[in-house]
């Protein structure tokens, strides 16, 4: 057994008890296949009988009172009823063991691949950021759908036709044993050289698969690209381009897949001839055994018949064996992501954190990405409680990625930050970032109604809160002019609202958290003016009482702030507030001159 198929196995511990059930079901089902021959030997040694004298096709060597083509019924109507409740029953016995053996598999198979799906999952939402800038979302998607897919057909469908064909070879076995040892012997052993193949055509299958898995993934992340950027892709007329991109994509999947096709369809045959010619030898070897005179017609047919059920599961163990190795190269790819760190764990000793009282202190901070030159060189500041804190700079200089340090999105690579004199990797993560609000440039709403975004993170909040909320965000109006009011679906990344209405939601959404730490990143640099102007409003009623960083490419929004921070190249070069900051003469008066030069320069089509 492969490390990933001892870590599947892994998954089935807790259902253990419903296994060993479906196990005796299918059980039951080879019990019942080995009784089907035995009754052939009973129909033709009880109840037909030859009729003696001359055959019209005598066999050669076959005991002289048997003709196969003139045997007639002699047995009484008692008998015969016998008979057909035996075989009746036989088959009722066999479909309900089937039945009931298949629903527990697929039970078993079913949550086993449920519970996985959900590790993965979480797996994936507890990476660090650094994680998702790596991964593409189709690729992401694609691990959580497709390779979980192929996982699930096979423990539950492919693992209950396994253990079906595993007791149906069992009992054939079984009864070539009582009918005849030494010709059961010579079918055994012939066996495994017919099954041998499909071995190597499962490796085959099993790399062929990753291959194939990788590219579905990449089909995955064109599909989602092109949908969410549909309105770029035809602003820029790139439909033609996106297809084209698509099609390769889809042509590289078709090639891989045909290649498996060809091993798959390759092994069934060559597995069908293989047995053909191990019944072909073992019959021409067991010649004088059939045809003695010790063995009676029914002998004869019951030995064939189990004969050629145990090829059966043979010759079905390439398939079965083929679509496994599908699973197990999924499965590798969804256990290398399970294997994968998650994000910052707590300290052993962390501590809630308390009550923000005084200050944040970056204490010599410095920062790189993995491979990377440094973002970060040595930024030391201090933040009183209740300071609102511009970062400006252009772009590249660091003032995002500073940001993402007090949320712990990244952990500092050198020196440290504080909070109230602690290192905010003392406490824990998520009592740190319940402290934190966040609003972006990038709107992030879901697709549900407008008061679970608002109440997103905290569900059980009153709707007298979240309206109070939607007040002070100045989205309470606008929202009451819905079609549902709250109640209304946003759609997707709500897309049924406009940009300033998708921020003010946002807004919402912070001021419900109530953090006593705000970071505001871009968070009105996509917006008109009119919908600006309100996003401000809902900014300024969001700040109250706050302590608040904020990011803005328009230094016009900023001047207000206690202190303006200006980062250049990852270190800190000046601080102070707008009026300071503009005598000095330094980077923050060059950018705002190129700044307001640039909007007092004409349109570039004025005559």
């Amino acid at each position: 057994m492969t490390t990933d198929a001892r870590k599947l196995f892994h998954y089935t511990r807790n259902y253990i008890p419903i296994f060993m059930g479906a196990f005796l079901l299918m059980a039951g089902v080879g019990l019942f296949e080995a009784l089907m021959p035995l009754s052939l030997k009973i129909v033709f040694d009880k109840i037909l009988t030859p009729v003696p004298h001359a055959s019209l096709l005598p066999i050669p060597g076959v005991h002289k009172n048997i003709d196969l083509v003139r045997l007639i019924p002699f047995a009484g109507e008692s008998l015969w009823f016998a008979i057909c409740l035996f075989l009746v029953i036989i088959t009722l016995g066999k479909g309900v063991c089937d039945y009931f053996g298949n629903y527990l598999i697929s039970l078993m198979g079913q949550s086993v691949v449920m519970n996985l799906r959900n590790d993965l999952y979480r797996k994936i939402l507890n990476q660090p950021t650094a994680f998702f800038h790596q991964n593409p979302t189709g690729r992401l998607i694609s691990r959580v759908t497709n390779d979980i897919e192929k996982i699930q057909f096979a423990s539950s469908t492919i693992l209950s036709d396994a253990l079906r064909q595993f007791f149906t070879l069992l009992a054939m076995v079984a009864v070539l044993l009582l009918m005849n040892w030494r010709m059961a012997l010579a079918a055994v052993v012939l066996a495994p050289l017919v099954a041998l193949p499909s071995v190597k055509f499962g490796r085959k299958i099993r790399r062929t698969t990753r291959s194939s898995q990788d590219n579905l993934a990449d089909i995955s992340n064109i599909l989602h690209e092109t949908i969410t950027g549909h309105r770029i892709v035809k602003a820029f007329g790139m439909e033609r381009f996106e297809i084209s991109k698509f099609k390769e994509a889809s042509r590289r999947l078709l090639h891989l897949n045909l290649k498996w096709v060809r091993v798959q369809s390759l092994s069934s045959p060559l597995m069908e001839v293989l047995g053909a010619l191990a019944v072909g030898g073992l019959l021409y070897y067991a010649h004088n055994q059939i045809t003695s005179n010790q063995n009676t017609a029914g002998d004869f047919v019951a030995f064939i018949a189990a004969l050629f059920k145990m090829y059966d599961p043979v010759r079905r163990i390439s398939g079965i064996n083929n679509t496994f190795q599908q699973a197990m190269g999924s499965t590798t790819r969804v256990f290398e992501f399970l294997a994968l760190p998650e994000e910052m764990v707590d300290q052993e000793n962390a501590r809630p954190f308390g009550e923000f009282r005084e200050d944040i202190v970056f204490d010599k901070v410095n920062f790189n990405y993995d491979h990377e030159g440094p973002i970060l060189k040595d930024v030391s500041l201090k933040v009183v409680k209740g300071e609102v804190i511009a970062i400006v700079g252009s772009s590249g200089a660091g003032k995002t990625t500073l940001l993402n340090l007090i949320p712990r999105f990244f952990d500092a690579t050198g020196g440290r930050i504080l909070i109230d004199g602690t290192d905010i990797r003392e406490f824990t993560l998520r009592s740190l970032r319940a402290n934190i609000g966040i609003v972006t440039q990038e709107t992030i709403l879901f697709n549900d109604t407008v008061r679970n975004n608002i109440a997103y993170g905290r569900p059980d909040t009153s709707q007298k809160d979240v309206e109070m909320a939607a007040h002070t965000a100045l989205a309470h109006d606008f929202i009451l002019q819905m079609p549902k009011g709250y109640d209304t679906s946003i759609g997707e990344r709500g897309q049924r609202l406009s940009g300033g209405e998708r921020q003010r939601i946002a807004i919402a959404r912070a001021i419900l958290k109530n953090p006593p730490i705000m970071i505001l990143d871009e968070a009105t640099s996509a917006l008109d003016s009119e919908s600006e102007l309100y996003v401000q409003r809902a900014l300024a009623n969001l700040m109250k009482g706050r302590t608040v960083f904020v990011i803005a490419h328009r230094l016009s929004t900023i001047r207000s702030a206690d202190r303006i921070v200006v980062l250049h190249e990852g270190r800190i070069e000046e601080v102070g507030t707008h009026q300071d900051l503009l005598e000095r003469r330094g980077i923050y008066q060059r950018l705002h001159d190129l700044q307001f030069a640039d909007m007092d320069a004409p349109w570039v089509g004025a005559s």
